[in-house]
């Protein structure tokens, strides 16, 4: 009878034991309610639209607002079509340009004004202006400066040369304007991101290189830019995905053209899902390119890590 009645304590203790406390309780439910939202918005506005991208890639336009399931007929004409390997360039030249471009004059800008000079706030608002511009507002303004007839460049240019240019008839001038207005309207992020990352390296780095008597440039190469690695992954990951969504300023000022050398993946989903209603490829299309910054994000997350390991 007594070791069973130790057995029977000895249970209640460890049933009490189990038991969770009224805090644990409470501060469970409390962390439920802070990410329970997030989730959900999560679940709505990212699972669910993928979920139906996925499902809609398989279904291909058989009438007007009539689909038929075809498998994967659709992305087996996207990789049989030479156009939307075109298509997949003109993207990638936009990108490699814009990215590049981006990341070296961001670097140089931010090494500036986190140098020693005055207004160092007044300097990062200002270039950080653009970004809140709505690039659509950015694109109608450099439409219509960019008119052969009455535009503000053909105005200037027929100062200088006496002749005017047919902006939007030139391959190399639409990406040209392309790529500067990516650029102008991204750079004042990637400046913000490289400030956060140049000041957030010690200064006694910098200072124990100095007594070592490392000069400017190799200060740069050997301490700035390896303590920055990660904020440049973190930046070229975010550039890419910027870069495959380029769209207004080639529905807005090229249209694509001329000739279709301009068009890229995006304006393509649009018209084939808003032009041509055939949101089946739109969504075929759309799961390539979902799964291309997947991949290029995983490798540049790996290159990262791979730097990290041999430094």
């Amino acid at each position: 009878m007594r070791k069973e009645r130790d057995y029977n304590s000895l249970y209640q203790s460890q049933a009490v034991c189990r038991k969770p406390s009224k805090r644990k309780v409470r501060e469970t439910l409390k962390g439920w309610g802070v990410i329970g939202p997030i989730i959900i918005y999560f679940a709505i506005f990212g699972l669910y639209p993928v979920g139906v991208m996925i499902y809609n890639s398989f279904f291909a336009k058989a009438g007007f607002f009539k689909y038929e399931f075809t498998g994967f007929s659709n992305y087996l004409e996207f990789f049989s079509d030479p156009e939307y390997y075109v298509l997949l360039l003109n993207t990638l030249l936009i990108a490699v340009f814009t990215i590049g471009l981006s990341l070296v004059l961001g670097m140089l800008v931010a090494l500036l004004i986190t140098g020693p000079i005055r207004g160092k706030g007044a300097y990062r608002t200002i270039y950080y202006v653009p970004v809140i511009i709505s690039m659509a507002v950015v694109s109608q303004i450099v439409r219509v400066w960019l008119d052969y007839n009455h535009g503000a460049f053909n105005n200037i240019v027929e100062l200088i040369s006496g002749k005017r240019i047919e902006w939007t008839e030139s391959t190399f001038w639409m990406y040209f304007w392309i790529i500067v207005i990516c650029i102008w309207k991204g750079l004042g992020a990637t400046v913000i991101l490289f400030v956060a990352g140049l000041t957030g390296i010690p200064q006694e780095i910098h200072e124990a290189a100095e007594v070592d008597g490392a000069a400017g440039a190799v200060k740069f190469f050997k301490i700035t830019l390896p303590q920055l690695r990660h904020m440049l992954v973190f930046v070229m990951i975010t550039s890419i995905i910027g870069a495959f969504n380029v769209f207004e300023p080639v529905q807005l000022i090229s249209g694509g053209g001329p000739d279709e050398t301009t068009e890229v993946i995006l304006f393509k989903i649009y018209n084939e899902a808003f032009q041509n209603g055939d949101r089946g490829m739109a969504s075929a299309i759309s799961v390539i390119v979902f799964i291309i910054l997947m991949v290029l994000t995983i490798l540049n997350m790996k290159f990262g890590e791979e730097k990290q390991e041999k430094l």
